[in-house]
């Protein structure tokens, strides 16, 4: 689907809220949760298969095999044939690596009712907050054409991570837009950028439009099955919705810089309501059958409290 370019600013006519995290913004905390075992070893709140010094059962085991006297259970070492005596087991709790896969190809440049560079940068910032305040080491990948350096924070428990992460892609998006960053780029390299994660399995929260070709969304898919994906669509109403309702239009995308003339009428209007919901439903449908988590729609006005609900839902 093509996407209308945003109109031309100069970099001295932008306003600071256009650039900025807003002075009265904070980190929304809003909680996640998995439904696998965590392999670190790093103390955290997610189940493990370490057998260890937590309070979640996991079994018997026989006082040799587990030299404990203070976890033996005398109700279950008296029902053992031949006698002998049983140890309670506990699992451990470790940490899990929280990423952000940033899509910051062109189109997400689109400024129409919404700002989603803004939406971004706080949802980012928030998901930070939130994992680290769970005790998750967080880290932040994203890319265009090619993956972008000034973007990659490596998985980390500081507890400042989400103000560096903010003031970090705040500086990106200034040194984008001046550069001419907002036109000719699509997120071909996002692929790449989730095998870069290793084999590991993390908590991977993708961010983007997802105005892909199916090629891409294939690759994609492909690449983060080894992990817990959680796409989070950001859109703009103003991309499909909005038009003027009679007249000659010019339209650019914002990708590929193809320009096309259109005679918008109320047919056509009403076929570009139905290509996007139909399109909204197909993402939906090839998300799931991929093995991933419902997408996360992220409107511009978006709750921790409503986050927090998908995420616990999207888990069972």
């Amino acid at each position: 689907m093509a996407i209308l370019s945003a109109p031309t600013v100069n970099a001295s006519e932008m306003t600071p809220s256009s650039l900025h995290v807003h002075a009265g913004f904070e980190p929304r905390q809003f909680f996640y949760d998995i439904n696998w075992r965590s392999r670190s070893y790093h103390a955290g709140a997610t189940l493990t298969t370490h057998h260890g010094n937590g309070s979640d059962f996991a079994g018997f085991a026989t006082l040799l095999a587990c030299p404990d006297p203070k976890r033996i259970d005398i109700r279950a070492s008296v029902r053992t044939v031949p006698r002998q005596w049983l140890v309670r087991t506990y699992l451990e709790r470790a940490a899990v690596r929280v990423y952000a896969i940033v899509d910051v190809s062109s189109s997400m440049f689109f400024q129409g009712e919404a700002n989603m560079r803004q939406q971004v940068t706080e949802f980012v910032s928030s998901l930070a907050w939130s994992a680290n305040r769970q005790g998750d080491a967080f880290g932040m990948r994203a890319a265009d054409d090619n993956e972008q350096l000034a973007w990659q924070v490596l998985p980390s428990f500081q507890p400042g991570t989400a103000q560096a992460v903010a003031q970090q892609i705040t500086r990106f998006w200034q040194q984008a837009q001046t550069s001419g960053h907002d036109h000719g780029r699509s997120a071909s390299a996002i692929p790449d950028t989730l095998m870069s994660l290793g084999s590991q399995r993390a908590l991977v929260f993708l961010l983007s439009d997802f105005y892909w070709p199916d090629n891409l969304l294939q690759q994609t898919l492909q690449s983060g099955q080894h992990h817990d994906v959680i796409p989070v669509v950001l859109r703009d109403r103003a991309a499909t919705a909005g038009l003027p309702g009679f007249g000659w239009a010019r339209l650019r995308d914002m990708e590929t810089g193809e320009e096309r003339s259109w005679m918008l009428r109320r047919g056509l209007h009403q076929q570009i309501a139905h290509h996007a919901e139909q399109q909204k439903q197909s993402l939906n449908a090839r998300f799931l059958k991929a093995g991933t988590r419902s997408l996360l729609w992220l409107s511009p006005s978006w709750r921790a409290e409503e986050v927090s609900r998908h995420l616990m839902e999207s888990m069972s």
